[in-house]
């Protein structure tokens, strides 16, 4: 997984690990580490607002890329406004598919994108209930850590990156169709959803990776039986829960609670480790306190990009969500 082993992407000083397999055409800080992408975007948001002039450098990074990295999280990976946070806003985020884009020149896009635009956070009921709803699913998910088996979970992360994230998406909810590869005939399920979790043995997952399922193909090339154990493992840990975690907390307690997480490289780790006694010992209510405060610092306005992305990224963001649909 991102946080704990060595990954192929480039570091904010912009030096390129290597050691990338083929990925399908889909650059490397795409599909290198499944969770890496949320707790760097979450590190840049924090970054760019206390320094503007941080700089990061994504060579040969598609529109498409881009746009997941820095704008899904709001406007939803196909731009309609539905993204994981969409509901904290007021107002929501644009439907980007209806007819905004047309408004305004190409320049005038990447502007708007590059300085970003102040929102507030939503404190109307519905917003209150989906945002307790999450806080129980993290704090569900917390519960969980101590009993992962992480290193068979970190290994099966940077497979299911390589293999899987193409069409499943980066926590097991898959992509809408039109930007799914082509031959895929039928959206794939949502890894994340219970009910899915509880359809499948894990008998059945390592059968389905190694020799494909219905209209989902064999995973190419054939997994061996311990690596498609290990993709069993990392999709058992995804659920909503291990989304939220991962956005909110793991960049600083990192994917097993016990600190490590991306924005501490030069800085103190977390005053506690997430193990069974500490969970065990810890008030609920507290513990839930403590989480609403992390959203509550974690949330926020849509960022500007200035000095993050450069124009020429910028526009290549805006050309990805102007193309035919």
């Amino acid at each position: 997984m991102a946080l704990r082993v060595r990954l192929s992407f480039e570091n904010a000083e912009g030096a390129a690990c290597g050691g990338c397999a083929s990925h399908r055409g889909m650059g490397c800080a795409t599909l290198c580490g499944s969770m890496t992408k949320i707790r760097i975007l979450l590190a840049i948001v924090v970054l760019a607002q206390a320094a503007p002039a941080f700089s990061k450098e994504r060579v040969g990074a598609s529109g498409r890329e881009l746009y997941l990295e820095e704008c899904a999280r709001c406007h939803g990976s196909a731009g309609t406004g539905d993204g994981a946070d969409a509901a904290f806003f007021s107002p929501a985020p644009r439907d980007l598919t209806t007819g905004f884009l047309d408004r305004y020149t190409e320049a005038e896009l990447v502007g708007r994108v590059r300085d970003g635009t102040s929102l507030s956070l939503a404190i109307d009921p519905e917003g209150r209930r989906i945002r307790a709803k999450r806080v129980e699913s993290i704090v569900s998910h917390m519960q969980r850590l101590p009993d992962i088996e992480w290193v068979d979970v970190d290994a099966g992360g940077l497979l299911y990156g390589a293999r899987c994230e193409v069409c499943h998406g980066q926590f097991g909810k898959p992509w809408p169709a039109p930007d799914l590869p082509a031959g895929v005939g039928s959206v794939p399920k949502d890894l994340r959803d219970p009910a899915v979790q509880r359809s499948l043995t894990d008998e059945e997952l390592v059968r389905a990776f190694r020799h494909g399922k219905g209209s989902m193909p064999a995973v190419p090339p054939k997994l061996t039986k311990d690596e498609a154990d290990q993709i069993r493992a990392f999709i058992r840990v995804l659920s909503p829960g291990f989304e939220a975690y991962s956005f909110y907390c793991a960049a600083c307690h990192g994917d097993s609670g016990q600190g490590g997480g991306i924005m501490l490289r030069d800085e103190a780790g977390p005053k506690v480790d997430f193990d069974r006694a500490y969970l065990d010992a810890a008030d609920p209510e507290e513990l839930r306190a403590a989480v609403w405060h992390m959203m509550d610092v974690g949330g926020g306005g849509m960022p500007h990009l200035r000095g993050v992305v450069d124009d020429a990224r910028l526009r290549s963001i805006v050309e990805y969500l102007q193309r035919p649909r």
